[in-house]
């Protein structure tokens, strides 16, 4: 079946993010969504289809399909790299030769799943029930009304054993589940084309997969940025087993080190409810699209429902209502329209279950709005303290990052100080600089999408945040669109009607918005929110304020907070929700009680390592583990040679570099590095050409083995172009130093710059001593391209000898999901094999990029594919396998309190403290 074409019954789940495609000639496949740019175009035949030829549209090559008779509404999925010819039970045949297709960059996608049977990556997005499409070229269509229900639609007659599926109402918006048919499909295709033994035995693993599906076990893409959205709850699907280690008498938690008191960023939940919750899924029809509309409407029955949440789609309440599916109707106070509300009981969570951690913090949210704090992405700001830099057209958000969760010493809230920028200046006002400068960038409209495309806004007037996913510029504030009623008006006339705002430029583009929902019914197509420039504000900081050195001075008076102010600010917090009343009332209905005091957790610190110097010279890595000032005077371990280098550097600071080099080699020789003095390039003028211009002569005449460049700009275009092209062009190490920095002439900066210096050309600092002989220690990294998601590049490094200061790395470019750290783990064994003519005794791998929501997957997935890869190399023998798992983005914090007098006061923890217990995952 590789490369034929396909006929399928879409259907679309963003729970999971997962397309299912069922092949209606006995076979079944799934695919697991993935991000990918791979071009697919798909083609819808018409109800009714009697020997008509049909043809891709907008293709540079236009070949023809011919469809039998008899069959309604099915979709065809062209693989567009192979020439093949491809019967399905004997009816259909399909000619593709060489199809140029398009892409479709606002899609979900669908990624190969067995080589052999589906080489292609499909990208798939639904439309209506079912109809697939991609983008077409040329002026996009005005905005839609929202698509009206046309009842259900039954696809084609069954084949084989599959009985006929029909697809459900559009008001039904609960989970999913996958057709329980498709495990009784049969493995056959009735094809022109020979059936291989690998293609029969791949259906039946990619059966499995679909098994897997309901138990949560799919493959997801690796890395940061997981897939997020509301989940069903499921009872069981959190009650992971406690590992075996965690068991023992002493469970997790060791006894080496000092012993000390810390406070931790949790309060402690004393009570919570103890009664069953029911939980029941909520239909409105007809169906409406804000959440605010949902709650009025629901409200209206508050005394027969009792205390309830909900969150837009689900209700959870606490008693049991008289049916299983109750009808409710209610007025919209807009139009006097009759709405008709359908509760229907889903599942019943009892106390002890860990769904019910989604509860608390649905409940959690609801009382962070009763503080009147305004939701901004996921977290909740305070826009009534705003603080206000005039300076820089900027105001800072004060808010929280708040959730609760189940720990190791029972349910906690985690709370934590967070500040969001926001800037004066509108979308419009970036769009009028990026114009004005097209004269010297006829690419300026371009310039605009980059710099607006990913990123958020705020709408002052209903205080809403928006992702920016397009911009239409056949479209303007001129444009009307189709209001609910079918009525037509302009956006300067809905804006000024509804808002009171008038609109100044009427020829600015639209901005379109995919609008996100919790739960989405199958079927439905993408809502776009147009948005205009001029009502949008601007938020974050640009990669030109990042760098302007005043203005994050500025906002560091605000944004960095000491241990002392943290601790003033979480106590303030939970003051503040015990003492609003509405949020107060929340927490009573629900019997839910929170501290008022920080959680306290017992940790231990261990006693400071020992480096190694040259001659395995002793010295301590010093208190907080800054050994800077114990090394000045201290030989390095490895010390390399360079017989010269050069340094390159605009004339007019010709005379601070003089004092820089003569305070750099002079730290230099201290620690045993003897550095010759370096020939000095002077340039005209700091331009990025001439320093393109004259690094290629330096490296074309004099080949140096290290080169030092001075700039005076901050700029990140010149850094790296001077990365890149004495990296990845040219290939010679070289240190990039600000100006500013040479101007300090200070000796703990030429201290790390004669130490960077040595270990670029081969010599290593320091090592640690680790008793264990034969460990190799790998380092495994994950960075995913913001621009085209579905590529993500690996770096990768391991230790190649006992010192650890000899190192083998790589660097691979690879499609999301791929099990790149598997085909490094094998790479690094066979260099270390050839180094030391032995395989190591002992691995340890330290793994990043890895998201809250993958750990599973890695532990399943990952690290049973580097066991695998070991049994490979090892055979029987047995190797110590270590696979940890590195969080940098994390939002606890501790803090250790010193009592000076009268005045508590908090400071960080000392260097090597170790926190393993109360607040850390029971899971693991």
């Amino acid at each position: 079946m590789s490369g034929t074409t396909i006929l399928l019954y879409i259907r679309r789940s963003l729970y999971t993010r997962v397309i299912y495609g069922v092949f209606v000639c006995d076979i079944a496949f799934v695919f697991i969504a993935r991000h990918t740019t791979s071009p697919t175009h798909f083609l819808e035949t018409s109800n009714t289809i009697s020997k008509t030829s049909y043809s891709i549209i907008n293709t540079r090559r236009v070949k023809n399909f011919v469809f039998p008779t008899g069959y309604d509404r099915r979709l065809f999925v062209v693989d567009s790299r192979l020439d093949t010819v491809c019967t399905v039970q004997g009816s259909v045949t399909v000619h593709v030769r060489n199809v140029e297709v398009l892409r479709d960059r606002s899609t979900s996608v669908v990624s190969h799943v067995n080589r052999g049977v589906v080489e292609h990556s499909f990208t798939l997005s639904m439309d209506n029930p079912w109809r697939a499409r991609g983008r077409a070229r040329g002026p996009r269509p005005p905005p839609r009304q929202p698509q009206q229900f046309r009842g259900p639609q039954t696809l084609p007659p069954r084949f084989g054993n599959m009985p006929p599926l029909v697809a459900p109402q559009q008001q039904f918006r609960g989970p999913q589940p996958f057709p329980p048919q498709i495990k009784n499909i049969p493995p056959q295709v009735v094809s022109q084309q020979e059936i291989r033994p690998s293609e029969v035995e791949a259906v039946g693993q990619i059966a499995n997969r679909i098994n897997n599906l309901a138990t949560g076990h799919a493959s997801m893409p690796i890395g940061r940025g997981a897939v997020r959205g509301r989940q069903p709850i499921e009872n069981g699907y959190f009650r992971l087993e406690r590992p075996v280690s965690s068991k023992s008498d002493n469970g997790k938690q060791g006894k080496g080190g000092q012993s000390i008191e810390l406070i931790s960023n949790y309060f402690p939940i004393t009570t919570y409810t103890d009664w069953s919750l029911y939980q029941y899924r909520v239909d409105f029809k007809p169906e409406q699209d804000r959440i605010n509309i949902k709650r009025g409407l629901l409200s209206a029955h508050k005394e027969f429902l009792g205390a309830y949440i909900f969150d837009g789609t689900m209700m959870f309440s606490r008693k049991k209502l008289e049916s299983d599916t109750i009808e409710l109707t209610s007025k919209r106070n807009t139009d006097d329209q009759i709405i008709i509300i359908t509760l229907k009981l889903t599942s019943v969570i009892e106390k002890g279950d860990y769904a019910s951690i989604q509860v608390f913090n649905i409940l959690l949210r609801k009382c962070l709005a009763n503080l009147e704090l305004t939701q901004v992405g996921r977290n909740y700001y305070d826009a009534v303290a705003k603080i206000d830099i005039p300076n820089h057209r900027l105001q800072l958000w004060p808010g929280y990052e708040t959730t609760i969760g189940m720990f190791d010493c029972g349910l906690l809230l985690r709370a934590e100080i967070s500040t969001k920028v926001m800037r004066e200046d509108t979308v419009l006002d970036f769009l009028i600089e990026c114009s004005n400068n097209r004269n010297r960038d006829p690419n300026w409209m371009m310039a605009f999408k980059m710099g607006v495309i990913g990123s958020i806004v705020l709408t002052r007037y209903n205080n809403q945040t928006y992702r920016i996913d397009d911009v239409d510029e056949e479209s303007c504030t001129n444009s009307t669109f189709l209001k609910k009623d079918g009525s037509s008006i302009s956006y300067i006339d809905y804006y000024k009607n509804k808002y009171g705002i008038n609109i100044s430029n009427q020829k600015q583009p639209m901005l379109i918005s995919k609008k996100k929902k919790s739960f989405r019914i199958e079927g439905e197509e993408t809502e776009l929110v147009y948005l205009v420039p001029e009502l949008c504000t601007m938020t974050g900081l640009t990669n030109r304020m990042s760098e302007n050195k005043t203005l994050m001075q500025d906002l560091a008076q605000y944004t960095r907070v000491d241990p002392t102010g943290r601790i003033v600010k979480y106590n303030n917090f939970i003051k503040r929700v015990h003492t609003t009343p509405k949020s107060a009332d929340t927490l009573a209905q629900w019997n839910l009680t929170l501290s008022n005091k920080l959680i306290t957790v017992n940790a231990r610190v261990l006693s400071e390592e020992n480096l190694c110097g040259a001659d395995d010279y002793k010295y301590p890595s010093g208190k907080n583990a800054n050994w800077t000032s114990n090394l000045r005077n201290t030989a390095m371990y490895r010390r390399a040679i360079i017989p010269f280098w050069v340094l390159v550097t605009p004339r007019e600071h010709s005379y601070d570099v003089g004092k820089f080099i003569s305070t750099l080699l002079q730290v230099a020789n201290g620690l045993g590095f003897t550095l010759p003095r370096p020939r000095i390039v002077e340039l005209p003028d700091s331009n990025m050409r001439t320093y393109s211009v004259e690094l290629d002569k330096i490296v074309n005449t004099l080949n140096p083995p290290f080169i030092l460049c001075v700039t005076a700009s901050t700029r990140n275009d010149l850094y790296n172009m001077i990365k890149r092209k004495l990296c990845v062009s040219r290939a010679v190490p070289s240190q990039v130093v600000l100006l500013r920095n040479v101007q300090k002439n200070d000796k703990s900066v030429c201290t790390k710059i004669a130490i960077q210096i040595n270990c670029k050309v081969g010599g290593a600092p320091w090592k640690v001593s680790i008793p264990e002989s034969g460990m190799m220690i790998v380092g495994f990294d994950v960075f995913h391209d913001k621009q085209n998601k579905n590529k993500s590049y690996g770096a990768f490094i391991a230790t190649m000898e006992d010192s650890h200061t000899y190192y083998f790395s790589c660097v691979e470019k690879h499609e999301s999901g791929q099990e790149i750290s598997t085909y490094f783990s094998t790479k690094a064994l066979i260099k270390y094999r050839e180094k030391n003519h032995k395989l190591p005794n002992t691995i340890v791998i330290y793994r990043d990029g890895v998201g809250d929501g993958q750990l599973t997957y890695v532990h399943k997935t990952e690290v049973e594919m580097v066991k695998k890869t070991c049994r490979e190399f090892y055979g029987e023998k047995k190797v110590g396998l270590a696979f940890i798992i590195v969080k940098k983005r994390i939002s606890t914090r501790f803090f250790c309190k010193t009592t000076v007098g009268r005045n508590e006061n908090y400071q960080n923890p000392p260097a090597g403290t170790v926190i393993d217990n109360s607040v850390t995952d029971p899971t693991m």
